[in-house]
């Protein structure tokens, strides 16, 4: 798992490798082109996680986030985000924890941001799961669908049929307003992944945090073995 400093300092990636100079570099085939491939590099947010260090363009994610008894959403997300990560890593992906703030012209093969709901009525129950309206790999609707129906079936848990706009465009996604966004080569998600304030929802999302991880892990497993189009 790569620390944040780590992550700002590689966040803007060199294009592919030119062609190589001799007939041997053309013909390398098999094994060794595998080998050579670079693993799949996630992206896991935790959401409003060290919001307070936001920058003047995002200063309006010191003020959000949702809560229960004491319990901050921030903590919720960190927790599932860390555990699908430690999956993940066994599994041989690259991962990314980050915060709030994601760093300048980030890069990842996927990313997804991890939240929870609230709610004054404590009957509201269930997760979202949206695409970036400013998605221009043609694959983050994919992905949105793979996860909407992974963490349903994993965790139990009912999916809302409606998105909300905040979530269709999430910060992170705009890359023409923020600095601090994806790179639009970054297929990108957002998942809300229960309400904190519903009873029902907690039993996933803050006693057994590893039935959420392993249902984002089972949308991402499907994603990156999914034929290119």
């Amino acid at each position: 798992m790569r620390t944040i400093a780590a992550i700002a300092g590689a966040c803007l990636l060199s294009g592919a490798a030119g062609a190589g100079s001799g007939q041997l570099d053309e013909m390398r085939v098999g094994s060794d082109a595998v080998a050579d491939a670079p693993a799949i590099r996630i992206a896991l947010q935790a959401g409003h996680w060290r919001a307070n260090e936001a920058p003047r363009e995002l200063s309006g994610l010191k003020r959000n986030g949702t809560s229960w008894q004491g319990m901050h959403e921030w903590e919720v997300n960190l927790e599932i985000a860390r555990r699908a990560a430690a999956i993940l890593e066994e599994a041989g992906y690259e991962v990314d924890v980050l915060p709030a703030v994601v760093p300048q012209a980030y890069r990842a093969d996927l990313f997804i941001a991890i939240h929870a709901d609230g709610s004054a009525d404590p009957s509201a129950s269930g997760y979202r799961v949206a695409s970036s309206r400013r998605d221009r790999t043609g694959k983050a609707q994919q992905v949105a669908d793979l996860l909407g129906a992974a963490y349903g079936e994993v965790t139990g848990l009912r999916r809302l049929p409606t998105t909300t706009r905040r979530m269709r465009n999430y910060y992170a996604f705009n890359y023409r307003r923020y600095r601090h966004a994806l790179h639009p080569a970054t297929v990108g998600v957002i998942i809300e992944t229960g309400f904190l304030t519903s009873q029902r929802d907690r039993e996933v999302i803050v006693n057994n945090p590893e039935r959420a991880a392993q249902g984002i892990v089972s949308a991402v497993r499907s994603f990156s073995e999914a034929p290119t189009p």
